[in-house]
């Protein structure tokens, strides 16, 4: 059983238990800081109308000389970071026996028979259990607790909830949190990138266009040939730096998609064949299965095909040379999912997570993923789909899955 913030008056001080369900809720509270909506605000009532303890903690901080559960609980969303985090707020509690805990259960089950507006008057029986007397002259400080506006009283939430109940639920709001913590960094990621973008497209594409303009200036007047390879790397260094400026461009901030009726067999066939000089030069075995029957679909065709090309890419610069590359596709249960299998080194799970991050390097897995995946990422959220990468130590299996809205089966 934990305790709550130790209560002060001058030099003496009180421990009250806290309850699971105290617990629960002001972790709740903690993690949204002053963010807290009224679904939240309404439990927290409910638990310190249900829990004594809290009740009497909150109570003897409220500045008004009455309060109702509502009350307590605004005062303590506003103070139960500094109450926690206070240097002192735990330092020097009493170790809590099985005499004190036996104690704290009498006065629980007693309370329970009382209306709430009669709990601050025996009050002092909580904190006298571990901490000394409470003198009369503070009592008579303490506020007057009115019972909930329809008058009743919440029973106490442990008599029908077992711990695996509990847990369960705090399991499920972790991952609420979670996830609503997850999207507000992305937002935040995405509006730092974008902002980025747009001073590397002002501060570094004029110059770069002034290098590639002179150094074709250059070539044009050189005899020499390796000085015209030399001047030609330059150029082509530059357009590489353009390049990823105009992919951040696209991560941050992309184009609608322009979704037309297309067939994506052909599409599939049309990308893998563009690489099929440099897979054959590299002795990679490049195949492409698709359905027999056409495979129609509502896309942005030029969108998708970029896509694909990502993956085909990263997956030929992960096998390198003497290996094998698969293109597949399958449509089923409402979706078409384009899968890219690769014979390379394969990924790690730290690389799974991150491979979608602009910039996140895979290099040490034979995989330069830079932000070539993002824009396959983000090809894929702007049809609603996703991008998922799965394999281990050898291998890559990289999945465009897409909803499908033709109709088709």
């Amino acid at each position: 059983m934990g305790l709550l913030p130790c209560l002060r008056r001058g030099s003496d001080r009180w421990w009250l238990p806290r309850s699971a369900e105290a617990t629960d809720v002001i972790g709740r509270v903690l993690l949204r800081g002053h963010h807290v909506d009224a679904k939240l605000r309404s439990d927290l009532a409910h638990t310190i109308a249900a829990d004594p303890p809290l009740l009497i903690f909150a109570a003897l901080g409220w500045p008004e000389e009455s309060a109702d559960p509502a009350d307590l609980a605004d005062w303590l969303i506003q103070n139960a970071s500094g109450r926690f985090a206070s240097g002192d707020a735990f330092i020097g509690a009493q170790a809590v026996t099985a005499d004190t805990q036996a104690q704290w259960h009498k006065l629980r089950s007693h309370f329970r028979t009382l209306p709430i507006d009669r709990w601050m008057d025996d009050a002092a029986t909580w904190l006298e259990v571990a901490g000394p007397k409470v003198s009369s002259a503070w009592q008579q400080q303490w506020p007057q607790i009115t019972a909930p506006s329809n008058g009743a009283v919440p029973a106490d939430s442990t008599a029908s909830d077992d711990m695996l109940a509990q847990l369960a639920r705090m399991v499920q709001r972790t991952e609420t949190l979670e996830g609503a913590f997850d999207r507000v960094l992305h937002k935040s990621k995405l509006g730092a990138i974008k902002q980025l973008a747009y001073g590397l497209s002002h501060e570094i594409n004029n110059p770069l266009a002034n290098i590639s303009t002179r150094a074709q200036q250059l070539q044009r007047g050189e005899s020499d040939p390796a000085r015209v390879a030399t001047l030609q790397r330059i150029v082509d260094q530059v357009y590489r730096a353009h390049e990823m400026i105009s992919d951040l461009m696209f991560y941050a901030n992309p184009p609608a998609a322009i979704r037309s009726r297309c067939e994506v067999n052909g599409v599939l066939h049309r990308v893998a064949e563009s690489f099929r000089s440099e897979t054959d030069r590299q002795s990679i075995r490049l195949e492409v299965v698709t359905p027999d029957e056409p495979t129609a679909a509502i896309l942005d065709e030029n969108m998708i095909a970029e896509a694909v090309g990502v993956l085909i890419r990263n997956a030929i610069d992960a096998v390198g040379c003497q290996g094998t590359i698969v293109v597949s596709l399958v449509r089923e249960s409402g979706q078409i999912m384009i899968h890219v299998a690769d014979s390379g080194p394969g990924v790690s799970e730290n690389a799974r997570q991150h491979a979608f991050d602009p910039y996140f390097s895979g290099r040490e897995a034979g995989r330069g993923l830079g932000l070539g995946l993002c824009r396959a990422y983000r090809v894929a959220r702007l049809h609603l789909g996703d991008v998922t990468l799965a394999g281990g130590p050898i291998g890559c299996v990289a999945t465009i899955s897409l909803n499908d809205f033709s109709g088709g089966s």
